[in-house]
């Protein structure tokens, strides 16, 4: 089994193996102020800056400018490993990615069809490893129903599948139960299932594994924190 480490502290040795299965498609789900956005973009960065593995972060909500703005207080760079291109940031809606990557990539249109074609040919143009989808609730406004999301969920699965790269799919949990009593169809798509909690009461995150095909791990909810150089697992 090929591993992928998430380079996050303290959450690799929660897996039996020390990271990811390679080739996992896994979802990420947590309400607002859990640390989604920032979980993803350092497992991107991460894997750039200290396992030497392209990625590609694509934003369905805040543009390419304001997600680079945000990873400055944490001291991540991502103009440069964009110009390096050895990181992708695109913008799901009009599919804007770096000026450095060829012309070719681009294509119009604003549906989920048009942003699988653009994923596959970013994979390709720099080699992508790792790949973070922010986030699938607000992919879904783009289709016209249940039936439609879930065969788009699908598709995009396949595709990520079959370039063998790991990946984060990041959701909006629409209850405190979602993962613990209630879990939505999509979970049943990945390979795996991450939870991002926010207690509205103390304040405090916490994370926890539901699944993950191709390792054991370990069952239960751990604390952890964002600080200066992103998340941190409590010891």
């Amino acid at each position: 089994m090929e591993v992928v480490k998430t380079g996050i502290p303290g959450l690799d040795n929660l897996f039996a193996i020390g990271g990811f299965p390679k080739g996992n498609t896994i979802l990420v789900i947590g309400g607002p102020g859990s640390g989604k956005s920032i979980f993803g973009m350092q497992y991107i960065y991460t894997g750039v800056t200290r396992y030497d593995e392209p990625g590609i972060f694509i934003t369905f909500d805040e543009t390419p400018d304001k997600i680079r703005r945000n990873m400055r207080s944490f001291g991540w760079d991502i103009e440069k490993y964009e110009k390096e291109q050895k990181l992708i940031l695109m913008d799901a809606v009009t599919y804007r990615i770096s000026d450095d990557v060829d012309e070719e990539i681009l294509r119009t249109g604003l549906d989920v069809d048009n942003l699988i074609a653009n994923l596959d040919d970013a994979i390709n143009a720099i080699d992508a490893k790792r790949v973070v989808i922010d986030s699938l609730a607000v992919m879904g406004l783009y289709a016209q129903d249940e039936f439609e999301k879930r065969t788009k969920i699908l598709r995009l699965s396949k595709l990520l599948s079959l370039r063998n790269v790991t990946s984060l799919v990041i959701t909006e949990g629409q209850s405190a139960d979602i993962g613990i009593k209630e879990f939505p169809m999509e979970t049943f798509m990945f390979d795996g299932v991450l939870i991002l909690r926010l207690d509205s009461e103390t304040q405090k995150r916490r994370i926890s594994i539901r699944k993950m095909r191709g390792t054991k791990h370990v069952i239960g909810s751990f604390k952890f924190t964002i600080g200066s150089n992103g998340i941190e697992l409590s010891p």
